[in-house]
């Protein structure tokens, strides 16, 4: 079977795009390893927001901390290469006064503190 030189075109430029998108859901793939920690607490307000806020911006493991009022969360973005220990991040909350209910991060959902630091 002989293809004319518009279906020789058509064909290249399927396997191009193909190409594009394959690189780019790779690219995209790899953007979605941040690795966080949610932690929902029972109760939250402002104060609580600046309690949780200026005591994990003192650990350098923390990139980033997001609190979410309404739906009772603390969202933690681990620095660069760090893993955070579910332990650990209870612990912090326990030190500030607040007992998380729920906390989902790459090493599992937890919904009682966890018996021992987890090793990466």
């Amino acid at each position: 079977m002989l293809m004319n030189f518009n279906q020789v075109a058509r064909l290249s430029m399927t396997a191009v795009v193909l190409a594009a998108l394959l690189v780019s859901s790779q690219a995209h793939a790899d953007e979605k390893k941040v690795t966080t920690t949610t932690v929902t607490v029972g109760e939250m307000c402002g104060g609580c927001v600046k309690k949780i806020t200026a005591r994990f911006d003192k650990e350098k493991a923390i990139a980033r901390v997001t609190c979410d009022i309404d739906k009772k969360t603390t969202v933690l973005t681990p620095a660069k290469g760090v893993r955070l220990s579910p332990k650990g991040v209870w612990e912090i909350f326990e030190s500030i006064g607040k007992t998380p209910e729920k906390l989902v991060g790459p090493k599992g959902t937890f919904t009682s503190k966890p018996k021992a630091r987890l090793q990466d």
